[in-house]
């Protein structure tokens, strides 16, 4: 009502571990689901997909609330993917991290009925410092059927042109935008790079 934009974001547990884990859970590192817990997870009707959607139905509860309360949502679950920090991260190609975007998309659009949801596909900016890699856009991406909004996180002060002109690319005429930045973008980055729809300094 008094003009502002909400975004959330979903730091999720790994399912089978509830709503609430110990951090190291989710920053996973070296420690991600193997291949066959990937597929056990991203297949309907298995333990590990039960207990995903236990999670899900869980959020979609709040979820719920706003869109009762006609409250928009820029909803950016399972950010910064193509890195290799998180337990959902680094899942790449078609079984991938793009099966459990899609899975969620759709058990929240179908079967939740949340339509008002803007889904925020949110990567981070490529980089290749070892240990902390973040690979490139398109062997995450889900597809324009499931995404409403690209975004990417930008840190380090690394302001790229690709980072910006590669998800403008990918995105072929849907917005763009910084999802999470430290220091913001300078005048002369936002003049060169003048696609970015908005940004967001980090809490810090």
């Amino acid at each position: 009502r008094e003009g502002y934009i909400i975004t959330l974001m979903w730091h999720a547990c790994p399912p089978g571990f509830g709503d609430s884990c110990d951090g190291q859970k989710i920053w996973a590192m070296d420690n991600r689901p193997s291949p066959q817990e990937w597929d056990e997870l991203t297949i309907d009707g298995t333990p590990l997909n039960r207990a995903w959607k236990q999670q899900a139905d869980t959020i979609a509860a709040y979820l719920h609330q706003l869109k009762d309360a006609d409250v928009p949502v820029l909803w950016r679950p399972y950010h910064e993917m193509n890195g290799v920090w998180f337990w959902w991260c680094n899942q790449q190609g078609e079984n991938g991290f793009k099966k459990l975007w899609i899975m969620m998309h759709d058990y929240y659009v179908n079967r939740h009925r949340l339509d008002n949801l803007i889904w925020v596909w949110n990567t981070n900016a490529p980089r290749d410092i070892p240990g902390d890699e973040a690979f490139p856009y398109e062997a995450f991406w889900p597809g324009h059927d499931y995404v409403d909004v690209l975004a990417a996180d930008v840190y380090r002060d690394d302001w790229k042109p690709s980072h910006h002109d590669d998800l403008l690319k990918l995105a072929n005429g849907k917005p763009i935008a910084i999802g999470e930045c430290a220091p913001p973008p300078s005048r002369d980055v936002l003049a060169q790079q003048n696609q970015w729809a908005r940004f967001m300094p980090w809490g810090n």
